[in-house]
């Protein structure tokens, strides 16, 4: 998918995916330490299969994987906007990160990629603080792209991928203590 994105990028001369890659890219790189705090630290997520080698805590994959996710939300949400208000297009995106999450899991555990640690309420294979945390996330993306995008602004691609991958890393850490314990 990655490969798909940079061919289409570098075919297209498209500066918004230039930029949203570069968002992605900072974002999937700052998750890793979310990934870190919840399999050293808090012991809540496993995994099970590193395919390759492992980036701090996480499967090598995970920085492309996150990079794949907010650049192609990040791009939906500009492309929102210019039809939709800018709340109504981060509230739709926010709602659909509730939903994604139930079906990452649903793929992972017959995969056995990971799994949750914890005992908090489940939804099928889905703690509700990952659910919790995905619509944070969305709505970080969704912001962040809106606020920060400006062509050829690099800068502000890094600050606002640092800003959703900071985002990430402390939505998980606040739901899970409030509904994974």
């Amino acid at each position: 998918m990655l490969v798909l994105l940079l061919a289409g990028q570098y075919v297209s001369g498209s500066p918004r995916l230039a930029w949203l890659l570069a968002f992605g890219l900072v974002a999937g790189d700052v998750e890793l330490w979310a990934d870190w705090v919840h399999v050293t630290q808090l012991h809540t997520l496993v995994y099970t299969d590193y395919v390759g080698f492992r980036l701090l805590a996480s499967p090598a994959y995970m920085p492309v994987a996150w990079c794949i996710m907010v650049a192609q939300f990040g791009y939906l949400a500009l492309r929102l906007v210019e039809r939709l208000p800018a709340w109504l297009t981060v509230a739709l995106l926010s709602l659909l990160g509730l939903s994604l999450p139930p079906c990452y899991e649903q793929l992972a555990a017959p995969a056995q990629a990971w799994h949750y640690a914890t005992r908090g309420p489940m939804l099928s294979h889905t703690p509700l603080w990952i659910i919790g945390t995905y619509g944070i996330c969305m709505f970080a993306i969704a912001s962040g792209a809106l606020v920060f995008y400006r062509k050829g602004a690099w800068g502000r691609a890094l600050l606002g991928g640092f800003s959703v991958g900071t985002a990430l890393l402390f939505a998980s850490v606040f739901w899970f203590s409030l509904l994974g314990r």
